[in-house]
């Protein structure tokens, strides 16, 4: 069953969690992917949203060393990039969010992957998937 990001944030709210939410929203990417023989070692413009939910534990000074730095967003996503060329953009999307569920401070995560330039006008074509742990 597929979850979407919501669902995901009110399970673990009504379990009695308290949660935040780290972001990275429009990071595009060239990226070599597709099954199409015309689509094979063309990159293409592929957009990313990653969202991921932590345990809301405050930290108990101001300090960088005691959070989840939200930069690993950005590093997961270039290490997922520069993996074996996938055919699939789920597989893409697979792999993006298994980076960036690695976290033990994670509790879910969301991730979605659009081709900017398919079509002819401004729509996209993508996937999302969701994951609580």
């Amino acid at each position: 069953m597929s979850t979407s990001h919501s669902e995901a944030i009110e399970a673990l709210l009504v379990s009695g969690k308290t949660v935040s939410s780290l972001f990275l929203d429009g990071a595009i990417r060239n990226v070599d992917v597709g099954v199409y023989e015309h689509e094979q070692g063309s990159p293409q413009r592929l957009m990313f949203d990653i969202h991921v939910v932590v345990d809301d534990s405050r930290p108990s000074n101001d300090s960088i060393d005691r959070v989840l730095d939200y930069e690993y967003l950005i590093s997961s996503l270039d290490r997922t990039v520069a993996m074996d060329r996938p055919s699939l953009l789920e597989t893409l999307v697979t792999r993006l969010l298994e980076e960036v569920m690695a976290p033990a401070e994670v509790l879910a995560a969301s991730v979605s992957a659009s081709k900017l330039d398919v079509t002819d006008d401004d729509s996209r074509l993508g996937c999302t998937m969701t994951r609580v742990k």
